[in-house]
């Protein structure tokens, strides 16, 4: 099983932990978002079954999600890793309104990206950003990833074709080392 991290991770203004009953406010509000329904689509589950969804899925080991908190440990929004095969993953997040333009969602993608490419060994880690949410692409940069091109077409979301901006960052961009038979080590 994905291991949950104790103490959660915390870079001194936002906090992740693994979401809870009481962030429901927080994720039906962020579910309904405009901005979050434009890259993510349209809510297909209500709240408590999305904090659900999350749970099983990181119970299965297929996904991490964490909510971001501030320092009163109230829910901004969410930042995951869904894991894929051969030693990846790709990082996901949103932010209510009134947390954005703050620098928290990179400050959450920096903490989720050195937990998962230290703590789950990935090889490498790619964002995608919709090539017209320059906001998300920032968060990408920001955080260290590196541009690699636009992936044209490549997704469909409530009905409409997208082009996604795609990012990656490699244990070598944090001074780690991969190495397949013992993971990750400080170089």
């Amino acid at each position: 099983m994905l291991p949950v991290p104790d103490p959660a991770l915390c870079d001194g203004v936002v906090s992740l932990r693994p979401p809870e009953e009481r962030d429901l406010p927080a994720i039906e509000r962020g579910i309904n978002d405009p901005d979050v329904i434009r890259a993510f689509g349209r809510p297909t589950l209500a709240a408590e079954q999305l904090l659900e969804l999350n749970r099983n899925r990181w119970n299965q080991d297929e996904a991490a999600t964490f909510a971001i908190c501030d320092p009163d440990d109230r829910c901004l929004g969410h930042v995951f890793v869904n894991l894929a095969s051969m030693g990846r993953g790709n990082i996901g997040y949103w932010l209510l309104p009134e947390a954005r333009g703050k620098g928290l969602a990179t400050r959450a993608v920096r903490l989720v990206a050195r937990w998962a490419l230290r703590e789950l060994a990935l090889a490498r880690l790619g964002i995608q950003a919709e090539a017209s949410n320059e906001r998300s692409q920032q968060v990408a940069e920001h955080s260290g990833f590196q541009r690699e091109g636009v992936l044209r077409s490549y997704a469909e979301i409530d009905g409409r074709r997208v082009d996604y901006v795609s990012f990656s960052l490699v244990p070598t961009d944090l001074g780690l080392q991969y190495r397949s038979s013992r993971g990750l080590d400080p170089q």
